[in-house]
């Protein structure tokens, strides 16, 4: 497989692109259709619902109400033309060309390409029973705007990095990656860690034609994935699932025993890898184990969760279609409002929206497969009663407390179509004198997709004081703060207060090397979570078309600019300028990296330090204040709707 369909990361779908919504405030690539709702241009509380249907084009406008569009008679009317429009400024002329089935002869594809094109065919007029379904997927769209943020951490939103480019982005190059002087570590092979991952690989491509009626390509497969934990508890029963799912009879828990199989190899690498982290860095790791989560009764809704993911690993991703994807939002609908389901929705809801966009998987030329692989595994075990229960999910409850002071190091922003989760990475010094130690804070919100850039920093911010902090560069005092085993801040601000100001590369270079890491509930352990804050300095950057590497005392480091937020000052133009970095350690596609949270570098003509979170409090700076103002237009217009149709 190649480095992108061994990313765990891998980013699949460009991001939604900014845009103003008071002419279209819904538009989607969704149900073979693209369809939308677009405001009447004569009564504002009016809306015209539209779609056009891939490959046929056939068309419909109505309004809310069931109405025909006057305009659309034989042809297509005014509502669908600025629908057409409004898709390609939110997904690029490409996808929706892409996705229509559009051929533009030849043509750079846009948005008066794509709609001669349709014209040109004599597209056929369609009824409006779609109407319903896409208003009420417009319903949905604002609701997400009704659901409370929370500040317990939601594990699996490190697998939806944010992306700058628009074009699919790729895993950092494989330059044997190294953090400091004491580099030599990360480079040297680890015994047992190529074997692992081959297992876990040939899972992934059963995965990939489905488990429906494996052929012997695929049982051969199964096979050496329940060899590769022969040794371990798990045996007896991944044997029999491995044999049951090769004959084409695998059940649901067969698919769950696969999963944890899968979870258990991945953990091992995990904890391989972090011991080399460990070793380079100096710091030792804490000893304490996560308790086990409390045992929970099976929520009907968990079990359509499971139903339907088993349903998926029998199609397999080059099976997807739009039926098969549909088959989520009901269930995911019912879990979102749940905090203690937050978790595993949140999780589904990203991995729906990627599948969706990439239907008919018969048509992809490659296939994610790890990433899908990770996302589907991740999910069927969260659907077991109690695995997001006392330990690093929502609702979750925090074992001790925290009081003494908090020294923010840099803020890493998570994000997928509808949600987003900030985290604040941080050296914590205990009031009581102890050991310092290295903790994260994080707050998380759904949010319609076309929410994004700044408007992401404007959902999150009220809801964590130390957002501001960390983009003001200050401390803050903690007292009686949550916190979990694994060194989760379940954030309040009742339980905080600023401090004095707290330079971030003045505690990287001061604090950090003496902070000792967290320990990692069993769930987490995966390569994937692996971010490690580390501070590089007297480093060579060298920035080529694809990529910025540092040379630290003759050894080459990756640097993932690419998940740098693009609502911040930090840009991949000022890393490749600079000289010191506050980072986090990451591995994905069989290399380490290092994601830059913030650097010291020059800007126009003065030393200073920028960081990927400046923004995330608020900025005076004049780039932010304009991407705060367009931001928030896009938020009013949906509340405005959301006020006018969710609340009658």
């Amino acid at each position: 497989m190649s480095d992108w369909e061994r990313s765990s990361t891998a980013r699949v779908i460009p991001p939604a692109r900014p845009r103003k919504l008071a002419k279209v405030p819904f538009v989607e690539l969704a149900d073979g259709r693209l369809q939308g709702v677009v405001s009447s241009g004569s009564d504002i509380g009016r809306v015209y619902v539209s779609s056009v249907a891939a490959g046929t084009y056939a068309f419909a406008c109505s309004t809310n109400n069931n109405r025909p569009c006057g305009g659309a008679r034989g042809m297509f009317c005014n509502h669908i033309r600025a629908l057409i429009n409004e898709a390609v400024l939110q997904y690029g002329a490409e996808r929706v060309a892409r996705y229509l089935r559009v051929d533009t002869s030849g043509e750079e594809p846009s948005a008066q390409s794509i709609t001669s094109g349709m014209g040109d065919a004599r597209p056929p007029q369609a009824d409006s029973k779609a109407a319903a379904v896409v208003f009420s997927r417009f319903l949905r769209h604002l609701a997400y705007l009704e659901l409370a943020p929370a500040t317990t951490p939601l594990p699996e939103m490190e697998w939806f990095p944010p992306t700058r480019s628009v074009a699919m982005g790729v895993p950092p190059r494989e330059l044997g990656s190294s953090v400091g002087e004491r580099a030599d570590p990360l480079s040297e092979p680890i015994a047992g860690l190529d074997e692992a991952m081959a297992a876990v690989d040939a899972f992934d491509r059963a995965l990939v034609a489905g488990l429906l009626r494996p052929q012997p390509a695929q049982a051969a497969e199964l096979t050496e994935l329940a060899h590769a934990v022969a040794g371990s508890p798990l045996a007896a029963k991944v044997a029999e699932a491995a044999d049951k799912t090769a004959a084409g009879a695998g059940s649901e828990d067969h698919f769950v025993v696969l999963a944890a199989a899968r979870t258990a190899l991945l953990g091992s690498v995990h904890d391989a890898l972090l011991a080399r982290v460990d070793e380079t860095t100096g710091r030792p790791r804490g000893e304490e184990t996560p308790a086990a989560p409390a045992e929970q009764q099976a929520a009907n809704v968990l079990l359509a969760a499971r139903s339907w993911l088993s349903d998926l690993a029998r199609t397999g991703w080059q099976g997807l279609d739009h039926d098969v994807v549909a088959g989520s939002a009901q269930v995911i609908a019912a879990m979102l409002p749940d905090p203690d389901l937050r978790r595993l929705a949140t999780l589904l809801d990203g991995f729906a929206a990627e599948l969706a966009a990439s239907c008919p998987g018969a048509a992809l030329d490659r296939i994610p497969a790890r990433r899908w692989a990770d996302l589907w595994s991740r999910a069927m075990l969260l659907t077991l009663p109690g695995a997001t229960g006392a330990t690093g999910a929502t609702g979750a409850t925090a074992p001790g407390t925290a009081t003494g002071r908090l020294l923010p190091l840099g803020v890493d922003l998570h994000e997928h179509a509808t949600a987003a989760q900030a985290q604040v990475h941080a050296v914590f010094e205990p009031a009581d004198g102890t050991a310092p130690r290295l903790v994260r804070a994080g707050v998380s919100a759904p949010k319609p997709d076309t929410v994004v850039g700044a408007g992401v920093w404007q959902l999150l911010r009220p809801h964590m004081s130390l957002l501001a902090a960390a983009g003001e560069g200050r401390s803050m005092e903690l007292t009686d703060m949550p916190i979990t085993v694994e060194g989760d801040l379940i954030w309040s601000d009742d339980h905080a207060r600023p401090g004095e100001p707290a330079d971030a590369f003045a505690t990287a270079r001061v604090a950090l090397p003496t902070a000792t890491p967290s320990a990692t509930a069993p769930l987490d352990r995966h390569p994937a979570r692996i971010a490690v804050p580390v501070f590089l300095e007297g480093y060579t950057a060298q920035r080529d078309d694809t990529a910025v590497t540092f040379t630290i005392a003759g050894h080459a480091v990756a640097v993932d600019t690419d998940r740098i937020p693009a609502a911040s000052p930090l840009t991949p133009q000022a890393v490749a300028a600079s000289g010191a970095c506050i980072g986090l350690l990451r591995w994905d596609a069989g290399a380490f990296s290092v994601q830059p949270l913030a650097v010291e570098t020059t800007v126009r003509k003065k030393a200073g330090a920028l960081h990927a979170g400046g923004w995330a409090g608020g900025t005076t700076d004049k780039a932010g204040v304009k991407a705060e103002k367009a931001a928030t237009d896009a938020v009013t217009v949906l509340r405005e709707r959301a006020g006018r149709l969710l609340r009658k």
